[in-house]
């Protein structure tokens, strides 16, 4: 049985969810809730909840305070990531997380 988005996104911690901005044209801008789903020490994985899955990545350098905001459009930079947070354990030295929210997705398509 689905869960209800609405109450879902209501009691997701703000540090699990974020909001996407997509400039449609110079008058359009569409936006989109994405979820958390996996967490390395500086890298973080949302997931667009739109039908059409977006996988967006927040940045972190070692030596910045500046975020890199970028999409990650080749499943193997998804699937590397993933396995960097944790998937597979321990992984090139950083201990990783998965989140919760991956259920939501894969429950709610």
């Amino acid at each position: 049985m689905p869960i209800d988005l609405t109450s879902f996104l209501q009691h997701t911690p703000e540090s699990e969810k974020t909001t996407l901005y997509v400039h449609v044209d110079e008058e359009t801008i569409e936006t989109y809730d994405a979820l958390l789903v996996a967490q390395t020490r500086y890298r973080k994985l949302f997931i667009t909840l739109e039908p059409k899955r977006r996988y967006l990545v927040h940045t972190q350098p070692a030596d910045s305070e500046d975020l890199e905001i970028d999409f990650l459009q080749e499943y193997e930079e998804v699937e590397a990531l993933m396995e960097d947070a944790g998937l597979d354990g321990i992984h090139d030295g950083e201990q990783g997380i998965l989140y919760h929210n991956l259920l939501f997705l894969l429950m709610n398509p």
